[in-house]
């Protein structure tokens, strides 16, 4: 029971790659009250093969989400905060930041080094850890190397973590498990970063940040509202989209795609693609993430587009709907398409490329094509999935992103090759979402992520 006057709405900020939001959400019911959000983008960087984000201006942006949300639905119970993983920006010893972010898609780890290696395959050698390009101990690596570490760098962190730090002041970031993981070159047995092999690569192992595995409130806002700790968006995803995590798989579709389902009983060698993030209460997530996933679909969009256009006629801005009204009038080939959606390589193979097979003079027709691609990107998440053989315990299949929202063949598609129903929840923000999870927790609002979790709701709920 809830003493008088306690307040009600958290808000919680979601720091993506091509989209920033905030959301206040109803704290007994779970009920989004409102979304505000806006397109991220990236700066003009000054070498080709970086991928950065002008801080300040995500910073801004925030900040204008926070003073649009907080006095309306004032008073706060507290503020959760999730953002993409992996990249990092340095900061000084005030807690400033002296450097744009270093995203996750940054290439400078797929510059060659030496031996025939790149910098995140001699990494890789070195460290005894898978290291990708985009991690952000490969990016501290290649900084290190090339003298591009900012002078003053005090510590680095996440985006989500700085937002953190300028909503409540601090100096030093506290980064939780879940994002520091995605750095690279995290022990999961210890719980913390291997400074060993950190050192060993001629890195500077004082810059790294204090973590924490716990479920915490950092600080307060001016206004005296708690903050919890920045979360990763994968983990958050998982939290704020699945009420039954043992029962259940995750996939996201968006521009990119993943699916993620929480570690079941011992564990096992990891296929290739696959990765145990730490997740949330002593448990880890299993998580694969296919590098093109949803703009695959785009991809062929743009080409059918392109034909239009060949033909002398002005193409529409957007041929889903067209897409998927003739799919929806059409079955599929007895001899369909077989078409490999890895348009932009895989972690381990980035340069692996998608490839179309079986074709034939009565199945190249467009319809095939789309679900071709479809089922290319179905299989693409199903194979990192299939060889952990968890089917048998698997009961929903939880699928988010616009990428399956927007499309009924692509639901049926992943039902059929996951075998298992298709749930969609109602809230869109599913990341956002999960942050608010974790920060009522963190409060005390709700007794454990578990108990907040029942707020999840799907489509077709009563």
């Amino acid at each position: 029971m809830m003493r008088k006057g306690t307040p009600m709405t958290v808000i919680a900020l979601d720091i993506g790659t091509t989209k920033i939001c905030a959301i206040a959400v109803d704290a007994p019911s779970g009920r989004v009250l409102e979304v505000l959000s806006q397109n991220n983008t990236f700066l003009p960087a000054p070498k080709p093969w970086e991928r950065i984000q002008d801080v300040s201006a995500i910073c801004t942006l925030i900040q204008s989400f926070c003073d649009a949300l907080i006095p309306k639905y004032s008073p706060i119970l507290c503020i959760g905060i999730t953002g993409q993983m992996h990249g990092i920006l340095y900061l000084n010893s005030k807690g400033e930041a002296i450097s744009p972010l270093y995203t996750w898609q940054d290439e400078s780890g797929l510059l060659p080094y030496k031996d025939g290696l790149s910098y995140s395959q001699y990494l890789t050698h070195s460290s005894g850890y898978p290291m990708a390009s985009g991690y952000g101990i490969t990016t501290l690596f290649c900084h290190t190397l090339s003298g591009a570490i900012p002078a003053g760098t005090s510590a680095f962190c996440t985006i989500q973590d700085y937002v953190a730090m300028r909503l409540t002041g601090r100096t030093r970031p506290l980064v939780h498990t879940t994002n520091a993981a995605s750095f690279g070159c995290f022990s999961l047995a210890s719980g913390a970063f291997d400074v060993r092999a950190i050192q060993k690569a001629g890195m500077d192992a004082g810059l790294l940040p204090e973590i924490t595995e716990d479920i915490r409130i950092l600080g307060e806002t001016k206004e005296g509202i708690p903050v919890a700790v920045a979360i990763g968006d994968n983990q958050a995803s998982f939290l704020g989209a699945v009420n039954a995590p043992e029962e259940s798989v995750l996939v996201n579709i968006g521009t990119g795609s993943q699916v993620s389902f929480l570690a079941r009983g011992s564990e096992k060698p990891l296929p290739k693609g696959l990765e145990l993030r730490p997740y949330f209460e002593g448990r880890y997530l299993y998580a694969g993430s296919p590098l093109c996933g949803g703009s695959a679909y785009a991809l062929l969009e743009r080409f059918f587009r392109s034909v239009v256009s060949m033909a002398g006629i002005e193409a529409p801005q957007s041929l889903y709907d067209k897409m998927d009204e003739l799919l929806c009038r059409t079955q599929e080939d007895h001899h369909p398409l077989k078409v490999y959606t890895q348009f932009s390589g895989t972690r381990e193979q980035p340069q692996a490329r998608g490839r179309i097979e079986n074709i034939s003079y009565d199945n190249f027709t467009p319809e095939n094509l789309i679900r071709g691609f479809l089922n290319g990107m179905a299989q693409e998440l199903y194979a990192l999935v299939e060889p952990m053989q968890i089917q048998s315990s698997t009961d929903f299949l939880i699928a988010s992103g616009n990428g399956v929202r927007k499309n009924l063949t692509l639901r049926q598609i992943l039902s059929q090759r996951f075998q298992a129903p298709v749930k969609i929840p109602r809230h869109r923000e599913e990341a956002a979402f999960g942050a608010a999870l974790y920060a009522m927790t963190g409060v005390g609002f709700y007794i454990s992520l578990k108990n907040a979790g029942a707020l999840i709701q799907y489509e077709g709920d009563e």
